[in-house]
């Protein structure tokens, strides 16, 4: 992010900046916020129900909300969703929710949504076994693929026989039969383990024994193959396998998946460590701390159970005294005093933002203020040259900043999908790569060998992106699938 230029002027500045900050006045607050719309509810099994709505608009910021569940007050919950574990089997459940703000202005009931759990009674039947068939050998290689928070497709290897169907069993129940060998199931309930089973049947209809277990965790992405009888201290799959240009020998030691449905401050802030009140680059936009600062009246960050989406938009008139008058809202997140490292690779899987104006990137950074002050950019993009991803390199040298060349990795329009952008970070070697292919390398003593830690974040204008112009579209949105690390084993 070129932040480097500015890093004597932000540790001067720093220091008085700390001790001279102060909040805006409270302003009264006695406006609820908009009743929530499009509440659903979906039946996940027999035992759950998933409840999820939008949010609604606020003046200052939501809160919570309150779950009202067949005309009574049930739970209160501080997401825009809702799993009710405490279903009967064939049940009729109604769902409505109240939203309310940190001064306790409350909407009324929204809309009420019906939904009638399944019956065990109901459940289609799996095909019984007749005699076990000798040459029928038990369905291996078990694996799965997660698609969002509550669907991932299983997938296992075709065993030796006459094979008609499988029969597929989910917590040691039957759940469907299938003449292939892969199952897309919709119906999992996400944060929670799932353990599947494969039964073959020949044309015969007999039947081979159950095969090993295989668990999937769709809010941790689980992708692990199964554990055979046989093996039981089989080693995982190797990073290489796990991403295609992840290095031979390397672990992982860093990872959000983006499949819950808020930041985790476990792993990350939401601004830089210098504060949100100066800004670096001549950019336009203010970022939004809302880790720190939930009441703010806005959120940059958005979920969707597999994706995580920073949005920038213009500043409503009124959230500018707030913004300190920047003209832009968007957001940053770091790992600063929560995760860093010294070499590795790092990769961002995420669909940048195509238009005027537009400065996406993620990067590293120094984690002390002293020696190199190294900053590496593993992709910076800059809207308007949407077939053109950035790598560089900056360092300072006897208080001088140098810095490699502003290398470019030129591709498709990368705005249109989402791509792997990356760096392998050696001894005396930075490589840069897109998609898992090689395209940039600085080779030199001055590579970094201090520990830094991890940046992502959408600018809005600046010195090398410009100004928005008519065509840039808000809100711009840089749309993130995953974020990981790995260092050598």
């Amino acid at each position: 992010m070129r932040v480097q230029k500015h890093c004597l002027l932000v540790l001067t500045l720093l220091g008085g900046l700390t001790g001279g900050l102060v909040s805006g006045a409270a302003i009264a607050d006695s406006q609820a916020p908009s009743i929530p719309n499009g509440v659903n509810a979906q039946a996940i099994d027999s035992s759950s129900v998933r409840v999820s709505w939008n949010q609604p608009w606020d003046n200052v910021a939501i809160e919570g909300y309150n779950i009202y569940r067949n005309n009574q007050y049930y739970a209160t919950v501080f997401n825009t969703n809702y799993i009710d574990y405490s279903v009967s089997s064939g049940g009729n459940y109604e769902y409505a929710i109240v939203a309310f703000d940190a001064a306790k202005n409350y909407t009324t009931l929204s809309a009420k949504v019906a939904v009638t759990v399944a019956s065990n009674n109901n459940q289609e039947a799996a095909p019984a076994p007749t005699n076990n068939d000798q040459n029928l050998t038990v369905p291996s290689g078990l694996r799965s693929s997660v698609e969002n928070g509550n669907a991932a497709v299983i997938y296992w290897s075709a065993p030796q026989g006459d094979v008609k169907g499988y029969n597929v069993y989910r917590d040691g129940s039957y759940i469907t039969s299938t003449a292939n060998t892969e199952y897309r199931d919709t119906q999992m309930s996400w944060g929670q383990d799932h353990r599947y089973q494969i039964v073959a049947y020949s044309q015969n209809n007999t039947f081979s024994e159950k095969s090993a277990e295989l668990t999937v965790n769709t809010a941790n992405n689980n992708r692990s193959a199964e554990r055979p009888q046989s093996d039981p201290v089989q080693q995982s799959a190797s990073p290489a396998q796990q991403s295609g240009g992840v290095p031979e020998g390397y672990s992982q030691v860093f990872a959000d998946e983006f499949q819950q449905y808020s930041l985790d401050s476990n792993k990350w802030n939401s601004q830089y460590r210098w504060g949100p009140w100066l800004t670096i680059n001549e950019e336009k936009q203010f970022y939004v701390n809302r880790l720190q600062n939930p009441d703010f009246g806005h959120s940059p960050f958005s979920f969707d159970g597999e994706h995580m989406t920073i949005s920038a938009i213009r500043t409503p008139e009124h959230l500018k005294s707030s913004a300190n008058w920047k003209p832009y809202l968007s957001g940053a997140l770091t790992t600063y005093n929560k995760f860093k490292m010294k070499y590795g690779y790092v990769e961002i899987r995420a669909k940048l933002p195509k238009g005027k104006g537009l400065w996406s990137a993620f990067w590293l950074l120094h984690n002390n203020d002293y020696d190199r002050r190294p900053e590496i950019d593993v992709v910076e993009y800059i809207g308007d040259k949407p077939n053109i991803a950035y790598n560089t390199y900056h360092y300072y040298l006897n208080g001088q900043l140098k810095s490699s060349p502003t290398m470019e990795a030129s591709g498709p329009d990368y705005s249109q999908g989402f791509h792997t952008y990356a760096v392998k970070w050696e001894p005396g070697l930075i490589t840069w790569y897109v998609d898992g292919v090689e395209r940039n390398r600085f080779q030199d003593g001055n590579a970094s060998w201090e520990d830094m830690y991890l940046l992502v974040n959408l600018a809005i204008g600046g010195k090398w992106a410009g100004d928005p112009d008519g065509n840039t579209q808000f809100p711009a949105q840089m749309t993130i699938d995953y974020i990981r690390a790995y260092q050598k084993n």
